[in-house]
């Protein structure tokens, strides 16, 4: 919901307000980040809107749309969008050369969604240099009838394997890699003192609640202020199963 804000204001340029970025007491709602300093999945959204060079789907025009808010000009990017089915397996995909001058905004093509995609399916965005290296990514879920993401409930469990690499004492490097064959859904990557068992807070990701298709991995960078103990590094999900 909070990257749809950011997202929508993209063409105009429209200023946008949030009503607060996080909250005088514990909350649910209306926080980027919560009373505790644990980053939330809409600080995230916010974060991967507002990026100086962004690839994203119009939904009400049903378009992929690269978007250039402060990154200077650019030439010589390929965007490439996947619609891919529930399983991972893909049913389209296109892509084109572009460039795009500062504070622009660029329609790149429409989305061409199959007739017998899976009842929930998913669109991959990809904008890359000249290159081949991911300059921007995106990703979205998506109901064969408008709204309806029920059949996400019938996923399969994913495995995940998670690995750390110290780079120093607060700050580590984990790798978080999709060893199924069903994608992995909004993974959260959060880490616990193993002398408190309590979350580390504040920490700082470089990414979290992100998606991963069958076979990819992500790389996130993490860092804290703090520990008393060791951190354990733990990530859940949606369908997320045990973890190596």
């Amino acid at each position: 919901g909070y990257r749809a804000m950011f997202e929508g204001r993209s063409e105009y340029r429209r200023g946008l307000l949030l009503w607060m970025s996080h909250p005088a007491w514990p909350s649910m709602v209306w926080q980027t980040y919560d009373y505790y300093f644990e980053p939330t999945g809409a600080y995230f959204g916010c974060k991967k809107a507002c990026e100086p060079l962004h690839i994203q789907m119009n939904s009400p025009k049903g378009t992929v749309e690269v978007v250039n808010y402060h990154a200077c000009t650019h030439s010589g990017l390929t965007a490439m969008a996947q619609i891919l089915n529930m399983n991972g397996t893909e049913a389209w995909s296109k892509e084109c050369a572009l460039g795009i001058a500062e504070d622009h905004t660029i329609t790149c093509f429409p989305l061409e969604v199959p007739e017998n995609i899976s009842d929930a399916y998913f669109v991959k965005l990809t904008l890359a240099d000249s290159l081949g290296r991911a300059v921007s990514d995106n990703f979205y879920w998506q109901g064969r009838e408008d709204g309806n993401l029920q059949a996400l409930r019938r996923l399969d469990r994913a495995k995940v394997k998670l690995s750390a690499v110290k780079e120093s004492a607060l700050k580590y490097t984990v790798t978080l890699e999709n060893k199924s064959d069903v994608p992995a859904l909004m993974i959260r990557l959060k880490v616990k003192d193993s002398a408190t068992n309590d979350l580390v807070l504040p920490v700082w990701y470089s990414d979290n609640y992100f998606f991963l298709m069958p076979g990819e991995s992500k790389t996130v960078e993490v860092s804290f202020e703090s520990i008393q103990g060791k951190p354990l590094f733990l990530a859940d999900g949606l369908n997320i199963g045990l973890f190596d």
